[in-house]
């Protein structure tokens, strides 16, 4: 560790008895266990709403991590070139197996399980609502389709083409219809009123629950990292997680029912969240994230692992759009009990 780090372990009531760097933090051996301390950025209102919410899961038996106060209660520390630092009881374990159907449906009825109660966790302030506020999935949409037709015009002017502007050419047409309907659907849809029904209600959403952050340590599965907790439509959630394990599985409509079936098994979906679900998954995620890294970056040297990103989605998309569609119309439970 630096003599940054050093400075603000000095404010805590433990003593340091070994430490090693790991992603992002230094993993600490103290006199109280293991402990993580990294560079915080964020503001102290979110963290103490942070921290309500850690305990208020902790308190039902969830296993998740929690920010260690130092000895003056304070959640963040600064130290003398004025950086922040927070440390988090660690917890040990490794990262759920995106692999194995047992522990994904496993962490789905988890997630469905602590959205059953992130809700009303605290009563919710005009400040609550601008800082911990969620996005506005519709108005994303709009602007990440303005930004694909930018850069179709873009690709179009260029006198040379690399392999990967050639493919976006090439299925542009097809893409931007669908995420234009999408974003039509949308419009049309519950989710104006769910949206704020989810925010006046006190719906809390972890914000980034993917594999990473969710542990299997002696053989309970813990949630960390909830630093993107926001007010929203707690389905984002599900999207999230459905979406990156049904890539890395080719989109493998069996297992997709069957999370479908885990989450509902503790949580049913009202129409409106199906609806909300249906079109996040429809919509061309990560076409658009391709599109808009090669945008940001080195427009002349792509690497060839983003052609191959972009092959990859291209082949899933006839499922992909089949199974937002199955979610919408379909029940998951009656087609996964029927071998559907």
């Amino acid at each position: 560790m630096n003599e940054r780090e050093l400075q603000v372990l000095e404010q805590y009531p433990f003593a340091v008895e070994g430490s090693c760097r790991i992603r992002g933090a230094f993993l600490l051996d103290t006199s109280v266990g293991k402990r993580l301390i990294r560079e915080f950025s964020g503001s102290a209102y979110r963290l103490e709403r942070e921290q309500e919410l850690l305990e208020h899961l902790r308190e039902r038996g969830f296993l998740v991590d929690r920010i260690e106060p130092d000895r003056e209660g304070r959640l963040s520390v600064s130290c003398r070139e004025n950086a922040r630092y927070i440390v988090k009881e660690y917890i040990g374990g490794r990262e759920c197996d995106t692999r194995s159907e047992s522990e994904i449906l496993k962490a789905v009825s988890l997630l469905a399980g602590l959205h059953k109660v992130m809700r009303n966790v605290f009563p919710v302030t005009e400040e609550d609502l601008q800082r911990l506020g969620g996005t506005d999935i519709l108005e994303e949409m709009k602007r990440h389709n303005r930004e694909l037709r930018k850069i179709y015009s873009f690709i179009r002017k260029k006198n040379r083409k690399n392999v990967f502007e050639a493919a976006y050419l090439s299925c542009f047409a097809d893409v931007i219809r669908e995420a234009q309907e999408t974003e039509r659907i949308m419009e049309t849809s519950g989710y104006r009123e769910l949206r704020e029904r989810a925010v006046q209600e006190g719906h809390l959403c972890h914000g980034e629950y993917v594999h990473h952050n969710i542990l299997v340590s002696d053989g309970r599965m813990a949630v960390v990292n909830f630093e993107k907790a926001s007010l929203d439509i707690q389905i984002g959630d599900l999207y999230l997680f459905l979406r990156k394990i049904l890539e890395k599985q080719n989109y493998d409509l069996h297992l997709g029912r069957k999370m479908l079936a885990a989450y509902e098994s503790v949580k049913p979906l009202e129409h409106a969240e199906r609806e909300y679900l249906s079109c996040r998954l429809r919509y061309p995620e990560k076409f658009w994230k391709l599109a808009n890294y090669y945008y940001r970056t080195n427009k002349a040297w792509i690497p060839g692992k983003h052609v191959e990103k972009l092959e990859k989605f291209l082949s899933q998309r006839e499922k992909r759009v089949s199974f937002s569609m199955e979610v919408l119309y379909n029940n998951s439970s009656y087609n996964t009990k029927n071998g559907r």
